[in-house]
């Protein structure tokens, strides 16, 4: 099938757009997506003219917005999302444990926060829904990439993988081992990956035909997470984890793999 050149340049730019750049100008899309200014004025043009884009006319910059993002908006609401489904067993687990419980999905080589059950404590890790963030680093990101296909993995390898801390592991062949790990395990714990001084364990929540829907996660501060809680906090998000995953037609996760 041939792709649409146009139509893919346009959802490029409009993935620029993300919770740290709301608002952008058309250099500044340009220098993040390679095309010329040109081409970005004219799409985004197009995009402001169909009502998809917003545009400050002191500034130059523009966000997303207009009358048909609202009203795809209204659309989706109407479904019911995995957000929504998963949202009354991680209040459960957040109640249980007291740490933020949070829901992620890969998306574009990378993954989503697309639920985030706040802390009940002061000082807690937090996570902005939309929030973009690696697969190759933090738990959360490896228990997708440890149950995506094999070639999205090696798509993922063919540029540097990114070292955001001390203990990000940045060789393919060591993070693959690491991965096969997971799926042995059933779930992944890590320490001071993505963020210093955080923790996250994470298990995976699967569908009905035995594929990765979403990773979901207990994450806080590390000096919280002593070695007496480690196999509660790993039951925990196992059962909350197999409870979503039963709502999502899988009935087979919640039995297995038990610390």
């Amino acid at each position: 099938m041939q792709n649409i050149k146009s139509i893919e340049k346009a959802i490029d730019i409009l993935s620029c757009f993300t919770i740290d750049t709301p608002a952008l100008t058309v250099s500044e899309i340009s220098v993040m997506t390679g095309f010329n200014q040109s081409t970005v004025s004219r799409i985004l043009a197009t995009l402001e003219k169909k009502l998809c884009m917003d545009r400050d006319h002191d500034s130059g910059k523009y966000r997303l917005g207009g009358i048909k993002f609202h009203q795809w908006k209204g659309i989706l609401s109407r479904e019911m999302s995995i957000a929504e489904l998963a949202r009354p067993i991680m209040e459960k687990l957040r109640d249980e444990c007291g740490e933020e419980v949070s829901l992620y999905v890969p998306g574009e080589g990378n993954r989503i926060c697309v639920e985030a059950i706040k802390s009940r404590f002061g000082v807690a890790k937090v996570t902005d829904l939309g929030k973009v963030l690696p697969l190759h680093c933090g738990a959360s990101g490896k228990v997708l990439l440890a149950h995506l296909p094999e070639k999205t993995r090696k798509l993922l390898y063919k540029k540097p993988l990114e070292r955001y801390t001390p203990n990000t592991v940045t060789d393919p062949a060591e993070l693959e081992a690491e991965l096969e790990k997971i799926r042995r395990n059933g779930y992944a714990v890590s320490l001071e990956e993505r963020e210093a001084g955080s923790f996250s364990v994470v298990a995976p929540v699967m569908g009905k035909s035995g594929n990765i829907k979403a990773s979901l996660a207990i994450s806080g501060p590390l000096f919280r997470f002593q070695e007496n809680i480690r196999d509660r906090t790993v039951k925990a998000v196992l059962d909350a984890a197999g409870e979503i995953s039963m709502m999502m037609g899988n009935p087979s996760l919640k039995e297995r793999h038990r610390p």
